[in-house]
């Protein structure tokens, strides 16, 4: 090749690696942004689930108080399905909303369960 067929793909090679770069700092920024976005909401989801089982941990009490089973199946039932599709109106799939208020649900027992182990105590 002769010198004069380098210098210009050269120069395109110096541009396109400044559009890359320019690229790369744009992504890293909108990347940055939305870990951001997720560390926020994160923070909010651990907050609300805290604050369910505080309800949790009442309405245990209040079963405690009224002789009441812990487990409720039908309630149980009644939340999960309107959870689905509250979820799926959200393109959530049924799967994980099934798998997330079943883990929710176990935790709820818990909290309650230790309840009642306390007020035995």
């Amino acid at each position: 090749m002769s010198p004069k067929v380098l210098i210009p793909f050269s120069l395109i090679l110096l541009i396109t690696a400044g559009k890359v770069s320019a690229q790369d700092t744009g992504n890293k920024d909108t990347l940055t942004y939305y870990r951001a976005q997720i560390d926020t909401l994160d923070n909010q989801i651990i907050d609300l689930l805290g604050r369910r089982m505080a309800a949790a941990r009442a309405i245990g009490i209040y079963k405690m108080d009224h002789k009441i089973t812990v487990v409720q199946s039908a309630r149980f039932e009644e939340v999960l399905l309107k959870a689905i599709k509250n979820g799926m109106d959200r393109h959530l799939s049924e799967e994980f909303i099934r798998a997330l208020y079943n883990d929710i649900h176990k935790e709820s027992i818990h909290q309650q369960e230790q309840l009642q182990q306390k007020n035995k105590e």
